[in-house]
């Protein structure tokens, strides 16, 4: 359970409605209901071609958590299929079916989440899988977050990679990703939560505090496993800025704690 002083987000992302466990779900759902979270934040691909009867049973998913969402799409959330509708109006599934808002912001006393979406219909190369950090979005997450109350520990949702996993050099990084890193740090963002990859995953971009430290999440229901099992993270924000970290997987039939990956963030100087 949260404790007192805190706030609790669970952070899912690439559920994949359309190729997901019904086991995994149902187990999911209950694990959340158990032991409820403030703030459910999903980093993209809820669907896995933007079908309508995807979204619908997504929007069914996230009616049945004990809490407020917040969610970004992803590359999959865009048709592959009518290419029209792509390019004019790519959003429009999503935002009839999940919300208007592509980039939501939520806040509490302590915690301010902030989404920005990487997706993108179109690119110069011919993987549109690949998402991008245009100046317009950022420019727009930045003023968003400069817009929150001082002293709020600050957080960025977002579908694709800042950074590859560890000794790797991934061509899946979002465009732009280095420069939107620079932006983060200067703007006080502590963590990012990511997906995409469908890989779990923990990195910083720099050796300071002030770099923010990169959630990277597998897959929390989808049938699309890439060598790991479904996953998803419960991070614990506490007054003061100390944040932990709480990686949740699925085996043998029950969500489980990864004690191995626990982790504790001492909060900012001067916090």
């Amino acid at each position: 359970m949260t404790p007192p002083g805190a706030t609790c987000i669970a952070h899912l992302t690439d559920i994949h409605f359309g190729a997901t466990d019904p086991d995994v779900v149902a187990g999911l759902i209950a694990d959340l209901q158990a032991d409820p979270p403030d703030l459910v934040a999903i980093s993209g691909d809820l669907t896995m071609a933007a079908r309508r009867w995807e979204f619908r049973a997504a929007r069914h998913f996230i009616e049945q958590l004990p809490a407020p969402t917040l969610a970004v799409p992803g590359n999959h959330d865009i048709t592959p299929y009518k290419l029209v509708e792509r390019f004019l109006l790519p959003y429009a599934r999503w935002q009839e079916e999940i919300s208007p808002d592509l980039e939501p912001v939520w806040r509490d006393a302590r915690v301010g989440v902030a989404g920005l979406n990487t997706a993108h219909r179109v690119g110069p190369h011919l993987d549109w899988s690949r998402g991008r950090v245009t100046h317009t979005r950022l420019a727009r997450l930045l003023a968003r977050l400069d817009a929150l109350p001082a002293g709020l520990t600050k957080i960025v949702v977002a579908h694709h990679p800042l950074l590859p996993p560890p000794g790797e050099t991934s061509p899946q990084v979002v465009g732009n990703a280095r420069r939107a890193l620079a932006a983060f740090a200067g703007h006080g963002v502590r963590l990012v939560l990511s997906g995409h990859l469908h890989r779990s995953y923990m990195r910083t971009a720099g050796a300071g505090i002030e770099s923010p430290l990169i959630l990277q999440g597998g897959s929390a229901t989808s049938t699309r496993l890439r060598g790991e099992t479904n996953a998803y993270r419960r991070i614990t924000v506490r007054d003061g800025g100390r944040i932990d970290i709480e990686p949740r997987v699925w085996r043998a039939g029950a969500w489980l704690i990864d004690t191995e990956r626990l982790l504790i963030l001492d909060p900012p100087p001067n916090s």
